[in-house]
């Protein structure tokens, strides 16, 4: 009878602690994968650049969201890795987010992220401020959105090329610049009588070949332009 009164004792203590710890809340456990709900940010060691729109850091090479430097060897390229070198050294700390919705890697298997320097400056707003770089690779080309997308469009200055290359300002601005030949004015003109009827300004002589600045241009009308400039061979041409 005594046994059967303890048996029944623990039963009842054993259904009463589990009805309490039923009331208690539990502690939360993080798997420590990124969330399905809300943005995935870690910090992580700069190490290097590897061009305008990718890093090596202690969490892996790190791929720019949403934007596109030129390649190496292109035009810009050395330009678009200085600007990244000029706002971080090696052993930054530096922030890598993951924004819901974005793929976590690459097919190269590089990590997809934002990147903010310790100063709070977004890498890839930097390039497309700087001109270096276009807004790309989101959802206005069939890949994920992301929610910078509006203002990197809105800030980008370089331009895509139609082979799909980044042209940088920089190299917009090399492609439009006059030829070399525009300091070197003279040689617009094959001979004296036209350089004479020039209306731009530009002098028409007499050109001394004994004054070290005017001898270039005498030596192209005497010589080059095949009108024989200095006709009286008296080291003037153009007289």
């Amino acid at each position: 009878m005594r046994v059967r009164q303890i048996l029944v004792s623990f039963v009842v203590a054993v259904s009463t602690a589990v009805a309490l710890s039923a009331c208690v809340p539990q502690a939360h456990v993080d798997a420590g994968g990124p969330s399905k709900d809300s943005d995935a940010t870690q910090s992580a060691t700069f190490v290097a650049v590897v061009d305008g729109d990718t890093i090596e850091t202690s969490a892996g090479t790190a791929r720019l969201i949403g934007i596109d430097t030129p390649e190496r060897g292109e035009c810009g390229h050395d330009q678009a890795s200085a600007a990244i070198s000029g706002v971080l050294a090696p052993g930054d700390l530096v922030t890598l987010e993951l924004p819901v919705g974005q793929n976590d890697q690459d097919k190269h298997g590089r990590l997809i992220r934002y990147v903010t320097t310790p100063g709070g400056v977004d890498l890839g707003l930097l390039q497309l401020e700087a001109g270096n770089a276009v807004a790309r690779y989101d959802s206005r080309d069939g890949y994920p959105a992301h929610p910078r997308e509006p203002d990197y469009h809105s800030s980008q200055l370089a331009t895509a090329g139609p082979d799909g290359s980044v042209i940088t300002a920089g190299c917009q601005a090399a492609a439009i610049a006059p030829p070399a030949v525009a300091d070197r004015w003279w040689e617009q003109y094959s001979s004296c009588t036209k350089l004479k009827r020039n209306d731009v300004g530009d002098p028409i002589g007499p050109f001394d070949r004994n004054d070290p600045a005017q001898a270039e241009i005498y030596d192209w009308f005497a010589h080059r332009t095949g009108n024989g400039g200095d006709g009286d061979g008296d080291g003037l041409a153009c007289e």
